[in-house]
């Protein structure tokens, strides 16, 4: 197979792209656009510009895939996070976008598969998605009834994140997890009585 047209998705030649410019302004009045007046037709329209002008901006594919998110257009959002992927295998963002979705759509093993690549394809430039992505993975833990694991990764974010990141994170799940924990603690030992009883 001829791999000398075939694109070099490294990731030194990602971080390089030159960067249409016209088509970064537009993702960033689409931003604005969808943040700040709700206005999903237009921002729509300014990412299939920027798309059209620079098919593989990143920016503009998360963010046209997280507005069909909030528009309820879920398969079109993945097929848009699933560009940015392919376009660049390292974007934490569009991994974490991915797993929101599929978590919402009750896919809870592929969005916590995504939720850990967003994690290991953390850089310090978008270390900011930290907090969300620690949220993210804990939510979808507790609803896979995984509370041991989503209590070793609450543990873990206190070794990562800032102090008020964790205390609001603790105050939303601690509870939760505690008493689960302990509820299926019981169960097991209540198991293990019955168990003994039988033998």
């Amino acid at each position: 197979m001829n791999t000398k047209n075939k694109p070099d998705k490294t990731k030194e030649n990602i971080t390089n792209k030159v960067f249409n410019l016209r088509a970064e302004k537009l993702v960033r009045e689409a931003n604005d656009t969808f943040i700040y007046y709700k206005d999903y037709e237009i921002a729509l329209a300014q990412l299939n510009e920027a798309l059209r002008l620079d098919p593989e901006n990143i920016k503009a594919l998360i963010l046209k895939g997280d507005i069909l998110f909030c528009i309820n257009k879920d398969a079109e959002a993945l097929e848009y996070f699933d560009l940015a992927i392919n376009a660049d295998p390292y974007c934490a963002e569009a991994y974490g976008s991915k797993a929101g979705t599929l978590d919402v759509l009750g896919k809870q093993i592929e969005a916590l598969a995504n939720c850990e690549m967003a994690f290991e394809n953390i850089t310090l430039k978008n270390r900011h998605i930290l907090p969300s992505l620690f949220d993210q993975k804990i939510a979808i833990l507790i609803r896979m009834k995984k509370f041991e694991e989503a209590r070793k990764v609450l543990r873990n974010c206190t070794k990562k994140l800032s102090e008020e990141d964790t205390r609001y994170l603790t105050s939303c799940y601690r509870k939760i997890i505690e008493t689960s924990c302990n509820e299926s603690k019981r169960k097991r030992e209540q198991a293990a009585k019955i168990s003994m009883k039988l033998v």
